[in-house]
């Protein structure tokens, strides 16, 4: 700071905020110039303004909603946000695009009763692995090291998977895969911290898009190799995949540059810091939800639900996830579910606990929906892999523009309350539409896709900016990485759930309607099993060959299928609806995040200046954040 004694200077000017980026100046006697931060967090210190006057410099307290000049933000900021904008593509293109295809490649790979966990794995290394990657990030402030690290993980995986001879393989390249999959916290948590709290909703919306854009793309992608050959086009897909995981880490290695942080952990050794990482509580939800997922995929597959195989497996996973539960309240107050994040009353803790599951409720509906809707597509409607994917954009367009549409509505009127409750409305309507649909009527799943879709734009950008808008934001990846992973865990368990009971049903049903319809039609009974086997696995020539068998008989034998399908497929939008419903009695009673919706920005990656209009006396206005962990 100058030396006041140097200089002469006329009245002081006090600084008065009078809207968006415009500053009102008046003579005032004195100016104090050592005020201390009255808007001052337990947890961290908030941001100071400095205005400098002529050469005089005032510290000026930010109190939260000191106007911010969008202009201020420059390429730095920006090339950091394409970078991840392009993290938030390629992460969801891992996701979206093998589930489009999931019955070819277990087809190709000669095991369809494992193909789910091709998918499934993603979900469920981002569950483990995400509050790791999260709390490490803090901890060794190391955000860009653990995000090019993993993503060049995913980038040599993605090069192997194409090899893959057998599901069991795929299945495991797609578990390391799974390690860039699990920096999905940090690529929501940094676009928000590196922008101004009240614009969270936007940039939430940005991510979003991304995941949007990847899920048109990917399975328009995938479809369109697997159309031309179903055994390499997968394949070519994961090639594909593995350009945009390289891709991704340049950009993230050129793009962003986190600012240096100081923690409380700063001077402890690097085995200190390894700690204060949960590994405990990692380790007890990863061996739980690994045995409870196992048991529900063998449950109505392998075995049966009453099999001791399938029982025990289920049982010990419960005991081992409750024990995870039981460690996290009594054991640790600092671990995978940190205790200051239940803290702070209504608009804090219970606003956070309230999101998490909310987030648990939108990822069972949502996996339903990408999952199940490509089958039911593929056996109702049209076997074509590219109209497959193309039935399923009646949903994800219309949610890139819904998503646009929640996310400036709750900027606008500084709440997620209203948007994110009118959301789960119409997706929680899209399910129960769903859960309707008979053979032949694909204007009514095209329409309930549409309402679905709208619906969806609304929980994943405002839950997660309820989130960070209601944590300290030293516990920001955490809180995200709580959340995100709660997503990925509902994801990965209702999954295997959902799988199960789709499966139980179809063995149920399969063969009682193709029997009642075949016999109805006149086929022998000695025929029947040859037929029965023959029409599931869509084997032509062998159907051919069926004794007895007509025209007729495998048309009336065909719709019997549909309809078998139809009926086993309706149970996996049932379960959903009911978590649809809860979600939208729980939007009421989350917090006002009015007052933290605001132009602080908590970790720019630039020097932000806000200029004054309107006054001669004030050059510059720079926010210096200095953090507290």
């Amino acid at each position: 700071m100058a030396d006041v004694h140097d200089h002469t200077v006329q009245p002081a000017t006090k600084i008065d905020s009078k809207g968006l980026g415009q500053y009102e100046l008046e003579e005032a006697e004195d100016v104090d110039l050592s005020a201390p931060n009255r808007s001052f967090d337990e947890e961290e210190v908030e941001p100071e303004l400095h205005v400098k006057l002529k050469r005089l410099e005032i510290p000026v307290l930010n109190n939260g909603e000191q106007p911010f000049d969008h202009s201020t933000l420059h390429a730095r900021t920006w090339i950091a946000l394409a970078a991840f904008f392009l993290l938030n593509y390629t992460q969801a293109v891992a996701l979206q695009g093998p589930s489009a295809v999931l019955t070819y490649i277990g087809t190709d790979l000669h095991n369809t009763e494992a193909q789910t966990w091709v998918v499934v794995v993603l979900s469920l290394v981002q569950g483990v692995l995400g509050p790791i990657i999260s709390t490490a990030s803090d901890t060794f402030q190391a955000r860009k090291l653990f995000l090019v690290g993993s993503s060049v993980i995913s980038f040599i995986e993605a090069c192997i998977a194409p090899r893959s001879s057998t599901i069991y393989r795929l299945i495991g390249a797609n578990i390391l895969i799974g390690v860039g999959f699990a920096s999905v916290p940090l690529a929501y948590a940094v676009p928000s911290e590196i922008l101004p709290r009240r614009w969270r909703p936007l940039a939430q919306a940005g991510v979003n898009i991304a995941a949007l854009l990847a899920t048109i793309s990917g399975p328009f992608m995938i479809g369109a190799l697997t159309k031309r050959n179903a055994h390499t086009g997968w394949r070519l897909f994961f090639w594909f995949q593995a350009a945009l995981w390289g891709a991704t880490t340049i950009a993230l290695f050129v793009g962003y540059h986190p600012p240096k942080r100081h923690t409380n952990f700063d001077h402890l050794s690097f085995w200190s810091k390894i700690s204060h990482i949960d590994l405990i509580g990692c380790g007890l939800l990863a061996a739980g939800l690994a045995l409870f997922i196992t048991g529900t995929s063998l449950g109505g597959g392998l075995y049966s639900w009453t099999n001791a195989r399938t029982l025990s497996t289920i049982i010990i996973g419960i005991l081992t996830l409750i024990a995870f539960g039981i460690y996290e309240w009594k054991g640790t107050r600092t671990g995978m579910l940190h205790h200051d994040l239940f803290r702070g009353g209504r608009n804090k803790g219970r606003t956070f606990a309230i999101c998490v599951a909310l987030l648990f409720m939108e990822a069972v509906m949502i996996f339903s929906f990408a999952l199940f809707y490509p089958i039911l597509s593929q056996v109702l409607f049209t076997t074509d892999p590219v109209l497959i994917v193309a039935r399923l954009q009646a949903c994800w367009i219309p949610a890139i523009f819904s998503t646009v549409f929640w996310g400036y509505a709750s900027t606008r009127f500084r709440t997620i309350r209203e948007p994110l409750l009118i959301g789960f409305v119409f997706f929680t309507s899209g399910l129960v539409g769903l859960s309707t649909i008979q053979p032949g009527q694909f204007v009514n799943a095209i329409a309930f896709s549409c309402l679905t879709g709208i619906g969806f734009g609304a929980p994943l950008i405002l839950i997660v900016t309820g989130v960070q808008l209601s944590t300290p934001h030293k516990l920001i990846a955490t809180a995200t990485a709580r959340t995100t992973s709660s997503r990925a865990l509902a994801g990965a368990v209702f999954s295997g759930i959902n799988a199960a009971a789709f499966n139980t049903r179809l063995k149920n049903y399969l063969p009682k309607y193709l029997a009642k319809a075949a016999l109805a039609a006149g086929l022998p009974t000695a025929s029947l099993p040859t037929f029965i086997t023959a029409l599931a696995e869509g084997d032509t020539a062998a159907l051919a060959k069926v004794s007895g068998v007509t025209s007729t008989i495998i048309a009336k034998g065909a719709r019997a299928l549909q309809q078998a399908y139809a009926d086993s497929l309706r149970i996996v939008f049932i379960i959903a609806i009911p978590f649809g419903v809860v979600a939208c009695i729980a939007c009421w009673f989350l917090g006002d995040l009015r007052e933290t919706m605001n132009y602080r920005v908590d970790a720019p990656v630039e020097g932000l200046h806000a200029h004054a209009k309107g006054g001669h006396y004030v050059e510059t206005a720079q926010f210096s954040p200095r953090y507290s962990s």
